[in-house]
């Protein structure tokens, strides 16, 4: 039974032309500075979400210092404490 009301519906899979498997091609796969790239095409596409700017900021700093982007999270902790 499929769920109208649902925001995953619309998700694009895999095989859709939002997939990083076929849109990016990383210069030197072996290298370091490409493994986020590695662990970002693991990661499924996930439902929008519709909580404040806040909170998605706050987390998608998480997100950057996990793939071992640490300069985009602390400007991304930044541009959220400024907004405060």
């Amino acid at each position: 039974m499929e769920n109208s009301d649902s925001n995953t519906a619309n998700v694009p899979s895999n095989s859709d032309s939002l997939s990083l498997n076929n849109a990016i091609n990383p210069r030197q796969p072996n290298s370091n500075s490409d493994c986020w790239l590695r662990e970002f095409i693991k990661i499924n596409q996930c439902p929008q979400r519709e909580d404040a700017l806040e909170n998605q900021l706050n987390d998608l700093s998480l997100v950057a210092e996990k793939l071992g982007m640490y300069y985009a999270a602390h400007f991304i902790k930044n541009i959220n404490t400024i907004k405060k």
